[in-house]
């Protein structure tokens, strides 16, 4: 077999729902590094793509989407979000819809900022153990916090009930098993500047990593 190494570290940024991921994401590309969010492009496709908006219309009616064109976001949750098993089909289905030409993205922006030689590309996701893609990353952070901090962050920065944040919740893998996956977790209970330092604490040993070598 020929051994080949890329010269770019990719590293994943993952954690639950509320732990802080964006906001870990946000300080590491102040710190001059790349950070790529496949969230952020999911929201944007959802409500720019029209082969997408189409088949969340067919899958889940006209309703999906607001009269000037913005997601309806609390009729989708509603419908994705719950208890019974027709919310993990609906939330199932959805993901199909949505997450293959996240990937696509994400994979088009890597390779692109490798052409370039960059060393380091970070990829925010929530969902990089749920959609099986931790072998595509060279290393992977999880951001991890109490249930509680997360729940009250959610419920500040969105108004949604706490019911209905546990029960996204339970519809993630669990922050226990994430961390027992993870290269590097991350601790968000404290304050924005604690968790500011402890992200240039990782960087600093991050920034000295080397890529995983690829056998073809």
């Amino acid at each position: 077999m020929e051994e080949t190494q890329s010269n770019t570290l990719v590293i994943g940024i993952t954690g639950g729902i509320g732990c802080g991921k964006t906001t870990v994401s946000q300080f590491i590309s102040e710190l001059g590094y790349i950070v790529i969010s496949t969230d952020e492009k999911a929201k944007f496709l959802m409500v720019s793509d029209e082969n997408i908006k189409n088949k969340i219309i067919q899958s889940f009616g006209i309703e999906s989407y607001n009269s000037d064109g913005t997601l309806n976001s609390r009729y989708i949750s509603n419908l994705v979000f719950g208890k019974t098993d027709e919310h993990t089909k609906r939330l199932a289905l959805l993901n199909s819809i949505v997450h293959p030409p996240v990937i696509d993205y994400m994979i088009e922006e890597v390779q692109k900022y490798e052409e370039k030689g960059e060393p380091l590309i970070f990829i925010e996701s929530a969902l990089i153990y749920e959609a099986a893609l931790e072998e595509g990353f060279d290393y992977i952070i999880v951001v991890d916090s109490t249930e509680e901090n997360a729940i009250q962050r959610i419920i500040h920065r969105t108004g949604m009930t706490e019911e209905l944040v546990r029960l996204r919740m339970k519809q993630q893998i669990s922050q226990q098993e994430k961390k027992s996956h993870a290269d590097f977790v991350i601790e968000n209970n404290g304050t924005i500047e604690e968790l500011k330092k402890s992200v240039i604490t990782l960087m600093n040993i991050v920034k000295n990593l080397k890529p995983t070598t690829i056998v073809e």
